[in-house]
């Protein structure tokens, strides 16, 4: 019985059952009041209107615009009894304001304004909306007129699985041959230059500067589509790309082959997307990137880029890297580091912009429902 009590609480401490997410606390605003990010005027939130909270200090509430945390006085606010909104999305859009821009309650003419940012600041948004960007203020879905800012494109990442040349499956990203053809010849039309990855950590550095229109094209996990359908597309138009490998399923059924990967190496630089930790904890529930030690990734991590340089020879190196789902961990940004990793992608939307954290970069997701506009929009961060 003692025995069974131990096992009991030994499990308890390493997996204990998170309690349920509160509802997200509502303040009312009682006076029209500046808001802070550090000591920067960012923003307004007007009398009248509402605002979720994160947190809060002793002189302060602590929120959330575009993604960013923010700070505003308690003296000018009361808690509703009520609570709405979530202080969680995606803001894949980026841009500046260039003046004091309202933020309204409706995107369409004569909304009404709730408040209004600073001029002069960066800002993350969502996608478009017709004439307007929906952004989060203060835990509710806001509007930015598309005229009152700038969309700042940075570089877009483009992210592929699967090619097929007929599709059979609801899996969206698996995309037609054709789809992807006719991405290829908008980038040369449009007079879009690729680049490496390797390009891309410079560029973030500030040690070269790339074309504006530059894009990185990457697949992950290593289908034998990228090279027989892919490749000839991206060699025709004289395109390099990148191809994320899971190295332990080299030369497995549907897969690339070490051959392949010999023979495609002019168009396809090689890359990390682990050798076999390319899965989630059963008891955890958690992707191994997240769940395993620095060391135990480490020694993952070292079996994907000794497999690939053995393949490649030549005194190939192995710098960037793909998560496994987008999931990571302090302990396996440092197992990159520890690995000669120099760069690491996500599968969080948005381009890159210099200022980002290099190991943690976001790619746009190309998939089958998408169309040529959404394509482009992408490409031009929006």
């Amino acid at each position: 019985m003692k025995r069974v009590l131990w096992l009991a609480l030994i499990f308890a401490l390493a997996f204990p059952i998170m309690p349920e997410a509160a509802s997200v606390q509502t303040v009312n605003i009682t006076e029209t009041t500046p808001v802070f990010k550090d000591s920067q005027k960012v923003a307004v939130f007007l009398k009248g209107t509402s605002t979720s909270i994160a947190k809060e200090s002793d002189r302060y509430y602590h929120t959330v615009i575009g993604g960013e945390e923010v700070k505003f006085s308690k003296s000018r606010a009361k808690v509703a009894k009520d609570s709405f909104g979530s202080l969680k999305g995606a803001y894949p859009v980026r841009a500046q304001t260039k003046k004091h821009v309202p933020i309204l309650n409706a995107p369409k003419k004569n909304a009404k304004s709730i408040g209004q940012l600073q001029p002069n600041l960066t800002i993350q948004l969502q996608r478009a909306r017709g004439d307007y960007y929906p952004i989060n203020f203060g835990g509710k879905t806001a509007y930015i007129d598309k005229k009152d800012i700038v969309v700042d494109p940075g570089i877009p990442v483009l992210m592929y699985h699967d090619l097929v040349r007929v599709k059979m499956s609801d899996n969206v990203s698996v995309l037609e041959l054709k789809n992807f053809e006719e991405q290829m010849n908008y980038l040369k039309k449009n007079n879009w230059t690729t680049i490496t990855p390797r390009q891309l950590e410079l560029w973030m550095k500030g040690k070269i500067e790339l074309q504006k229109k530059s894009v990185l094209i990457t697949f992950d996990d290593g289908y034998d589509s990228t090279v027989e359908l892919g490749y000839p597309i991206l060699k025709r138009h004289g395109f390099k790309a990148t191809s994320f490998l899971i190295t332990s399923r080299i030369d497995k059924p549907g897969m690339v082959s070490a051959e392949s990967i010999r023979l495609t190496s002019d168009v396809y630089s090689y890359e990390s997307h682990t050798h076999a930790f390319h899965m989630f904890n059963s008891m955890t529930g958690l992707s191994y990137l997240q769940s395993e030690s620095r060391y135990s990734i480490g020694a993952d991590l070292n079996e994907a880029n000794e497999s690939i340089k053995e393949i490649l020879d030549n005194g190939y190196r192995v710098t960037a890297h793909a998560y496994p789902y987008g999931k990571r961990s302090p302990q396996a940004i440092q197992a990159l580091k520890d690995a000669g990793i120099t760069i690491a992608f996500t599968i969080e939307e948005g381009n890159v912009h210099r200022g980002d954290s290099i190991y943690e970069l976001n790619r746009q997701r190309v998939h089958s429902s998408m169309s040529l506009k959404d394509f482009a929009d992408k490409l031009n961060g929006m």
